[in-house]
């Protein structure tokens, strides 16, 4: 097992930048990459290439990285990578999730998931087996004061087969395959932490995995043994990923599903918990649209809850497949977005018109035979405005468009 040294890597990689390439940096932050490479010949003394690769990573980190984005000093991955990486808010959300003496990072990576958890715990171990992305993680570490962190180069599993253990281990595996397609399923993730799970488990007996929240749930389930929770986690208006909570002491039947929908701390503002016998068992009611309607959050569709929201909620859908709900009576912290019924129109511009003032409006489809962008073009409606239109099809398989405004 390697050890990285916190300010230097033993290849000798630059590590951090100069005065004159953090004040270029922070100079052309709004600045095209392109054009900035372009230009290059009017940059004596600076390696431009770097240094707006640096800029265009930076841009992306902005919003999703913003403690990161602020510290000048930080060695960023290229802007890919930083696209894939966890965002602030849903690392420290994780955060929330697993505290101890001791946590293992399987996965390593750019390391936002690492640092932000290391601070439950007392030591950290984090592991990577690409060189450059270890020595700017230690680099990084090092300047942001997570002194906590020991940055290992290597192959993380030999270290467990080695006696390595820990209070929780953390694993977010690589989901796309040697062609660089996605992939959905956990055997088909680097490394295999369904394959491995045995191994994972005698090193720790808590295990926190991160996929995409294109994963199955329900197909991960029969993969992975001791699932004890899956949290559905949504950010803004997107499920973002799941996370998957091993126990070694859990037996092997039966997982609570955990809804969290966070804000950009990570704290959650709404939650639901649920299991699968609770949403086959729970009672179903169809209308049509009463004075509200409720569209749930992605993350809510993603965990399933689709006749859950109806019991615990006490309202009623609007047919099967729409995913959309109504009730008579304003029903408060709905895991979603929360719509006043204006009207309920056909699918005709004439009658919708009435309801729309100066043609604008946003438009949602859900079980309609048309796209937002179709209907868009087709009606000659502009997007935005403080009116909200659902085409969708009722229980009783009509076709129609409801009139909204957003409950604030």
């Amino acid at each position: 097992m390697s050890t990285v040294n916190d300010t230097a890597d033993r290849n000798g990689m630059q590590q951090g930048f100069t005065d004159a390439e953090v004040a270029f940096i922070r100079d052309n932050i709004h600045a095209n990459a392109g054009d900035l490479i372009l230009k290059a010949g009017k940059f004596k003394g600076l390696d431009i290439k770097k240094l707006a690769g640096q800029i265009q990573s930076r841009q992306k980190a902005l919003k999703k990285l913003p403690e990161w984005s602020a510290n000048e000093k930080l060695i960023f991955p290229p802007a890919l990578s930083v696209e894939q990486c966890s965002s602030e808010a849903t690392a420290l959300y994780k955060a929330r999730i697993a505290s101890g003496g001791t946590l293992i990072d399987i996965t390593g990576g750019m390391g936002i998931d690492c640092y932000y958890m290391s601070r439950r715990f007392t030591e950290t171990h984090y592991f990577e087996q690409q060189p450059e992305v270890v020595s700017s993680a230690a680099y990084n570490f090092a300047q942001l004061g997570a002194s906590g962190i020991h940055v290992h180069v290597g192959e993380s599993l030999n270290a467990l087969r080695n006696g390595l253990t820990a209070d929780w281990l953390y694993a977010d595996p690589a989901r796309r395959d040697a062609n660089k397609e996605k992939v959905v399923r956990l055997a088909e993730c680097v490394p295999d932490v369904a394959g491995n799970a045995g191994l994972l488990l005698s090193a720790a007996p808590r295990i926190l995995i991160k996929t995409s929240p294109l994963l199955d749930i329900d197909l991960a389930s029969k993969e992975l043994p001791k699932l004890k929770e899956v949290h559905a986690i949504g950010y803004e208006q997107e499920c973002k990923e799941l996370l998957f909570v091993l126990d070694r002491e859990m037996p092997d039947a039966g997982f609570k599903i955990k809804v969290r929908i966070i804000d950009a701390a990570g704290q959650p503002i709404h939650e639901l918990d649920f299991d699968r016998e609770e949403e086959r068992n729970a009672l179903v009611g169809y209308s049509k649209p009463l004075g509200y309607l409720y569209e749930p959050h992605a993350a809510v569709l993603k965990a399933g809850a689709f006749k859950t929201l109806c019991t615990r909620f006490d309202m009623q859908k609007l047919a099967m497949h729409s995913q959309l709900y109504t009730s008579e009576e304003y029903v408060n912290d709905f895991p979603g977005r929360s719509f006043r019924i204006v009207a309920v129109c056909k699918p005709d511009i004439r009658e919708i018109s009435k309801h729309i003032p100066g043609d604008k409006a946003n438009i949602t489809t859900r079980n309609f035979p048309a796209k937002p962008e179709e209907l868009r073009k087709k009606w000659k409606t502009k997007d935005g405005g403080d009116r909200y239109l659902f085409a969708t099809t009722l229980a009783d398989h009509s076709k129609v468009v409801i009139v909204c405004t957003k409950v604030i």
